[in-house]
């Protein structure tokens, strides 16, 4: 609070006594009182008016400034009703007050928001347990009846058990520390598996697969990472082209593993490379593919942060490199 601002909203109260001690004075001065009386009388008044809006100021700065300070140096600012001080003032006294009525009202709101999104998620992960039984049984009848017809709808199969697996993730994505077991995990093993999930893809593009230096033990969650994993290599083979190679290889350093995952596919434009992790995001090449939904690389990126682990990717004349880092001073418990 600034003297300037204080004395604009005490404009009012300042012409009232101003006006009240001119006043006095030309009363005192029409009755003929004494001199002293005269000039005393309305000097008293003005120096205890000026006393009383000073005692004012200064105690609603004082409190005003600490609290804004205190606003201020919060990250989660709703949480200023557990350190704002009781004013001793009636104005304060009602903006406090207040204040913790509306964060009432808003956290049984938020409640009941919550709530609301509890539900539509356990329906949503319960939705994708329960499709993917029939998805699983008619991949089974086909791989007994093969056909031309039926490898085509076993592709298609393929693709919608991959979205619900998607939307899966996606809908636990909020609450990964509920469902995630970090322990050694072997990268050969995980990038083996995730190539041979997508072998049909891979030999039906004739995309080269070359792996180096994977026999590495990073500490991470094998699902999740997996799943991460499936997302980059599975755009890699989607957006593919001329004479297609995927290199995975990993560094070892004193303080982290790097594991990189790089493709010579259309590439990512430098304006755009910065946002491929929102959600959303396409990118322009990217809209040259109509299966492009921008949710992948965004889930990539949070599953990442929840493993705490780092992703980050360059694009350079059509070569794309995917780097997971994996710290070894990890704060996740190993298992």
């Amino acid at each position: 609070m600034k003297l300037n601002d204080y004395l604009k909203n005490q404009i009012i109260n300042i012409m009232i006594a101003f006006f009240t001690i001119a006043l006095v004075w030309i009363i005192l001065w029409a009755f003929d009182c004494p001199r002293f009386l005269v000039f005393y009388v309305p000097f008293l008044m003005l120096i205890s008016f000026s006393l009383i809006c000073g005692y004012d100021f200064w105690r609603k700065r004082n409190y005003y400034n600490r609290f804004v300070r205190c606003l201020n140096n919060l990250d989660e600012k709703y949480l200023i009703t557990e350190l704002i001080e009781e004013p001793q003032f009636i104005e304060g006294k009602i903006m406090v007050d207040s204040i913790y009525e509306i964060d009432k009202a808003m956290k049984e709101h938020l409640n009941k928001l919550l709530f609301r999104q509890s539900e539509l998620k356990e329906y949503i992960e319960m939705w994708c347990h329960e499709v993917k039984t029939p998805v699983a049984t008619i991949q089974m009848i086909i791989e007994n009846n093969r056909s031309e017809i039926n490898d085509s709808i076993k592709e298609e199969l393929v693709k919608i058990d991959d979205y619900v697996e998607q939307v899966l993730f996606y809908a636990r994505s909020e609450n990964v520390e509920k469902d995630y077991l970090i322990k050694e995990v072997c990268l050969q093993d995980v990038v083996n598996t995730v190539i041979k999930r997508n072998k049909k893809d891979l030999i039906s593009k004739k995309i080269k697969i070359d792996l180096d230096d994977l026999n590495i033990v990073i500490p991470s969650d094998k699902k999740w990472l997996e799943f991460i994993l499936h997302q980059i290599i599975n755009n890699a083979i989607k957006y593919s082209q001329g004479q297609p190679f995927i290199h995975i290889y990993a560094q070892k350093y004193k303080d982290h593993v790097e594991l990189m995952i790089q493709d010579n596919g259309i590439g990512i434009l430098e304006s755009e490379i910065d946002r491929v992790f929102d959600k959303g995001f396409t990118g322009s090449n990217g809209r040259d593919f109509k299966k492009s939904t921008g949710i992948g690389l965004y889930l990539c990126k949070k599953l990442c942060l929840r493993l705490n682990h780092q992703i980050k990717i360059t694009s350079s004349h059509g070569n794309t490199v995917v780097t997971i880092i994996f710290p070894n001073n990890s704060y996740i418990t190993l298992h």
